[in-house]
């Protein structure tokens, strides 16, 4: 302990005098949380980073894990954070509030980033973030390429769909992972399966109500676990005459971040191919976001 106090201590002596708010494009950036990883480098922001957090380069989670290739990173406490010397720190959903706070205490500029719930809360964060980092121009190019690709979903009848995870757990009807699904012309009956927002459903219950659809997105062979045993059950397999069977990777929708509207456009991609092959239904998606074109600011 008091050698963790003895390093705070140190760190924030080596700061410069004054350090709270912002009032230049900040150099040196810390992020704190996988989704605030993602705002940074979906800027190309590489220069100006100082640190990201141990998730930034895992592919499973990440859609910019190659961005984050050779970039310095931290364990997530305010010791290591402080060590980087940033002049702002970026505080997205998911980081410790502990660290958060023993930061802003120190008067280490944060920028405290809320959690985006739909689509169209994503290009404010990004320009938010943009013109902290002095990429005004930049963050706005963006912002715009992504709102001209959101569009509402299709009219008429949408086949169902319910992403189930290890442990049960179902999103509903709050949720980035629900306004995905309606932009790729899905209707999400997760929230109707557990009977609240977001919750978990028993097997029995999923295949006694089966969506059109089944998602999974937590499968990983690499690292395999005990909760993940679910997505093996029998009844599960032997269900798959009443519902088709789509796996769509988590790292589009883990974090709402820019990558989620291309998410989007995959997610569309992934549900057609198995609905469209399962006693042939008929599927007929909203309109989908394109990827954006390479260069400054585009997504990849």
């Amino acid at each position: 302990m008091r050698v963790g106090v003895a390093l705070l201590v140190a760190a924030f002596m080596a700061l410069p005098v004054g350090a709270a708010p912002v009032l230049s494009p900040a150099t040196r950036v810390v992020s704190l949380s996988l989704c605030a990883d993602q705002f940074l480098l979906a800027l190309d922001a590489q220069t100006q980073i100082a640190g990201l957090t141990r998730l930034a380069g895992d592919a499973h989670l990440s859609p910019y894990a190659d961005r984050a290739a050779g970039m310095p990173i931290h364990d997530g406490t305010a010791e290591s954070v402080l060590m980087l010397k940033p002049d702002l720190v970026i505080a997205g959903g998911y980081a410790r509030a502990q660290t958060v706070g023993m930061l802003e205490r120190l008067g280490v500029p944060v920028l405290r980033l809320k959690t985006p719930q739909t689509l169209a809360d994503i290009p404010p964060q990004i320009e938010q973030v943009a013109d902290a980092l002095g990429r005004g121009g930049q963050g706005r190019a963006l912002a715009d390429r992504l709102r001209a690709k959101l569009s509402g979903p299709s009219d008429g009848p949408r086949p169902t769909a319910a992403l189930y995870r290890p442990g049960g757990e179902v999103p509903g009807s709050r949720g980035i992972v629900n306004d995905m699904m309606k932009a790729a012309g899905l209707e999400n009956i997760g929230g109707k399966l557990s009977g609240r927002p977001n919750g978990r459903v028993a097997v029995e219950t999923l295949l006694l109500n089966p969506p059109d659809l089944l998602v999974l997105d937590s499968v990983r062979p690499d690292r395999p676990g005990v909760g993940q045993s679910v997505m093996d059950h029998p009844a599960l397999a032997a269900a798959r005459g009443e519902m088709a069977v789509a796996a769509f990777p988590i790292a589009w929708w883990l974090c709402a971040s820019p990558a989620s509207i291309e998410g989007v456009e995959r997610l569309a991609e992934v549900a057609g191919r198995a609905l469209g092959t399962h006693e042939e239904a008929a599927y007929q998606p909203a309109a989908i976001p394109k990827p954006l074109p390479a260069g400054e600011g585009s997504i990849r």
